[in-house]
């Protein structure tokens, strides 16, 4: 079971720029039964600190985040525990309805160095459907199905760790597969109750979702019951969320 919060907090200035301050949380449970009946916790607490430029040439800006987070099987401020990440993203703006960007993404896990180039698009080939990502981290399409409701499909890639506090010698788990990460696929629905509440369903399937547990010489341990490879499989998830449409009119 997994349990997810997250806020983004944009400040406009009156140049423009926008001070950036958010943070989320995030909870996985393992409950295992079988040879024995474990239940385990990981956890994802993070924040989000940046400023996005605009220059002079109104076609540019730039977006500069600190991403910094604690990622463990407890919440506490041990050394090992805390990561240290970070964002940088350039986008130009072609037209009204295309823009695109480009950038790099960095975060130090348990494993060592991650760093990940991005190329992405936001296009609007008409009022009713929008094409977004940043690959190769996410994509998505969203359809306007009428006055409150969207519909569409979005891709997901995640990488990350979790040091485990109180082993014998350092160990973490890594979120994913070791050479393609996790990835999942969903179609999802929203539908605005107000101008910034809406409620969404989504649902979809996942591809290289595995919680494993590695030692710090990056060697891939099975000895525990509960983080082994596990088969992938359907989800879906349900929410409230508070939102800026950009493309409100």
């Amino acid at each position: 079971m997994q349990y997810d919060a997250a806020f983004l907090l944009p400040m406009v200035q009156k140049n423009k720029d926008v001070i950036l301050f958010g943070g989320n949380y995030s909870q996985l449970n393992f409950h295992a039964t079988g040879q024995a009946n474990q239940k385990k916790y990981l956890y994802n607490t993070g924040l989000a600190i940046g400023y996005e430029k605009h220059f002079k040439n109104e076609k540019w800006k730039a977006v500069l985040l600190g991403l910094p987070k604690i990622n463990s099987d407890k919440i506490s401020f041990e050394e090992n525990n805390f990561q240290m990440g970070g964002l940088l993203l350039f986008n130009y703006k072609k037209s009204e309805k295309f823009k695109y960007h480009f950038g790099l993404y960095y975060n130090k896990e348990c494993f060592g160095d991650f760093v990940m180039p991005l190329l992405g698009i936001e296009w609007k080939p008409n009022d009713k459907l929008n094409i977004w990502g940043d690959m190769p981290a996410n994509f998505n399409v969203e359809y306007k199905l009428g006055k409150t409701m969207y519909a569409g499909t979005s891709y997901l890639s995640i990488t990350g760790s979790y040091n485990i506090s109180n082993a014998s010698e350092k160990m973490y788990v890594r979120d994913g597969d070791k050479n393609f990460g996790h990835n999942q696929v969903k179609a999802f629905v929203n539908c605005y109750l107000t101008k910034n509440i809406v409620w969404f369903v989504e649902g979809g399937r996942t591809i290289g979702r595995m919680y494993q547990l590695y030692n710090r010489e990056n060697e891939l341990q099975n000895s525990d019951f509960v983080y082994r490879r596990n088969l992938d499989g359907w989800f879906a998830n349900t929410g409230i969320a508070f939102r800026f449409r950009t493309d409100s009119e």
